[in-house]
């Protein structure tokens, strides 16, 4: 079990490493292909120990700019996030990266500027989230929104 744990980080942390190179998790529901498939928004450590990625939104706040926000809980633990949004446009991918640590829970809020005008495609804005536990416990989510700001 331990080898399993040890081989699922490794390969987890060379995904992120790789930006792309490996498949990227299913997506959510999308209209247009029919049937809905899960994403990995909100990844279970145990009945109280969690780690989410928000879909990323136009801010309300600061015209202009996407916004979104990660979060990991575990009450009594060290905790830490390393989040990175991610625009991908006619095929240009353009990132922001953040992290924290605390003592049982932890957030991050990352934005960038909106560049979508008016007559464009949407354009898509991802986020990722590597949540760490100080008992060595890791997990990843995964969100994302096609947005017109």
């Amino acid at each position: 079990m331990r080898n399993l744990r040890r081989f699922i980080f490794i390969l987890l942390a060379f995904s992120l490493g790789t930006s792309g190179a490996l498949a990227d998790p299913p997506v959510t529901n999308d209209q247009k292909q029919g049937s809905p498939v899960t994403v990995t928004k909100r990844f279970f450590f145990s009945t109280v120990c969690e780690g989410t990625s928000d879909l990323p939104h136009k801010s309300t706040h600061v015209k202009g700019t996407v916004n979104v926000q990660a979060r990991t809980t575990c009450p009594g633990q060290g905790v830490e996030i390393s989040s990175r949004l991610t625009r991908i446009y006619r095929g240009i991918k353009t990132s922001v990266a953040k992290g924290n640590y605390g003592n049982g829970r932890t957030s991050v809020n990352l934005s960038m500027n909106c560049i979508w005008k008016k007559g464009m495609k949407k354009i898509r804005y991802e986020i990722r989230s590597t949540h760490t536990l100080s008992d060595g416990r890791v997990g990843v989510t995964f969100n994302y929104a096609s947005l017109e700001c």
